[in-house]
């Protein structure tokens, strides 16, 4: 059994984040905690694997215990053999240029013989389904994929207890599912979400919410999923694609493959949102570059209103929210971001206010969540006509993905939402375009 028990964490000049925090994992028995983003999740996670206080000047005091084994009593390389957590940022995680060297180091570490390696690699990839990027670049593979990989080299490190901090967000609802499979063959499993997701259901033993430091029983919250229209006239403009074709070659792998895509017609109007959905790896993230112009289209056409518009062009006609934040996010403070495309002190401290974000945390020092909130806030205030949410609601709640896309919509914004959440896709209402191997339908 895992014990935790009266577990305190505190940040250097700063209130304590955990006070008494108590809780028992037991063996193939998986743990739930669900919070807003924020309250603390990562921050558990970090106390858990010693990161907190060795990279984060973070004070911890408590017990953790696994059966007679003091955990607390390890340095960090010696802990992670007992516990070790996939990171809610999978581009943070990713140490190594190919698929193959990220699995293999935490192998290495393990000393496993060559031989052993090699298929334990091979095994791995498969599991995870990314055999065919064995020798790929990491940086081409899609968010999903890279979670996916992360989670293998996860399964490499082979700890006691594994911490999934936000592990399925960005990941299919296949792979959702998938990755529920593979939870029921580890001994301590303990789950870290800023939402409660179908997949959930009748999986875990115990769910518990994190709030004001301290964990309670969870209650499950019915969520009103109400898709708003906007408030101004519909339709003010329109972005239209055509025939639009583009092609990329993967590098560094053994089959020289090539992604093609293919969209023979989709039209966003500005007040109207819309839903794209697909497998990891579809060409989601590559459609959402090519209509803002940072990807080059091989054929087709893109018209704003009606006129031809390049790439230059859309990139001032539409925001694309990236699918990791802390890619869009250069400058030391909240109030520095806002204030590099506010109009004055008073609108970014009124926007602020409106994300629920506070004007002096360090960009850095954000949770993952607070930094989607950030990054939504910095192009409310560009205030362009079209917007894509790639990821919406990933590390975020429920309740927040509905604020932001109301605020977007309450402005004339025409929004794209991508999402592999079942219950957002069951409960939207308007326009679901499907990506299904590079087409869309």
């Amino acid at each position: 059994m895992i014990e935790i028990c009266n577990l305190e964490l505190s940040y250097e000049g700063e209130e304590k984040i955990f006070s008494s925090l108590s809780l028992k994992i037991e063996k193939n028995k998986p743990v739930l905690i669900i919070s807003e983003p924020g309250c603390g999740k990562t921050s558990l996670a970090k106390a858990l694997t010693g990161t907190a206080s060795k990279f984060h000047s973070a004070k911890v005091s408590g017990s953790f215990f696994l059966d007679s084994l003091d955990l607390f009593s390890l340095d960090v390389p010696e802990r992670k053999n007992y516990v070790a957590r996939s990171i809610q940022n999978p581009d943070e995680a990713i140490l190594f240029p190919t698929v193959e060297n990220e699995i293999a180091f935490p192998l290495e570490q393990r000393c496993l013989k060559r031989e052993e390696m090699r298929k334990e690699i091979s095994l791995l990839l498969d599991r995870y389904d990314l055999l065919k990027y064995r020798d790929a670049d990491t940086a081409e593979l899609s968010g999903g994929e890279k979670r996916r990989l992360n989670l293998a080299t996860l399964d490499a490190i082979s700890p006691k207890l594994f911490i999934y901090d936000e592990a399925f967000d960005e990941l299919s609802a296949s792979w959702r599912k998938r990755l529920l499979e593979l939870m029921r063959e580890k001994e301590y499993v303990l789950v870290l979400g800023s939402h409660y997701l179908f997949e959930y259901e009748n999986f875990f033993e115990s769910t518990y919410e994190l709030c004001d430091g301290s964990l309670f029983p969870y209650e499950k919250k019915s969520v009103p999923f109400v898709f708003p229209e906007s408030k101004v006239g519909l339709c003010e403009h329109t972005l239209e694609i055509s025939n639009l074709t583009f092609s990329q070659s993967h590098r560094a792998m053994r089959e020289k493959k090539t992604f093609d895509l293919t969209v023979p017609t989709m039209r966003i109007e500005s007040g109207r949102a819309y839903l794209l959905e697909g497998e990891n790896g579809a060409g989601k993230s590559t459609l959402a570059r090519l209509i803002t112009g940072i990807l080059e289209k091989r054929g087709g056409s893109i018209t704003y209103d009606g006129k031809a518009v390049d790439e230059k062009r859309r990139k001032t006609l539409v925001s694309y929210l990236f699918q990791n934040p802390f890619n869009q996010l250069y400058l030391p403070r909240v109030q520095d971001e806002l204030m590099s495309v506010s109009s004055s002190p008073e609108e970014a401290e009124r926007v602020a206010d409106l994300f629920s974000l506070s004007l002096t945390d360090y960009t850095e020092e954000l949770s993952y969540g607070k930094a989607k909130m950030l990054q939504a806030a910095i192009y409310y205030i560009l205030n362009r006509p079209f917007a894509i949410f790639d990821e919406v609601d990933s590390a975020i709640s429920y309740r927040d993905t509905m604020s932001l896309l109301t605020l977007y919509l309450e402005r004339g914004s025409g929004v794209l939402m991508i999402s592999h959440d079942e219950r957002i896709i069951s409960s939207f209402g308007g326009r679901i375009y499907h990506m299904r191997e590079g087409r869309l339908e």
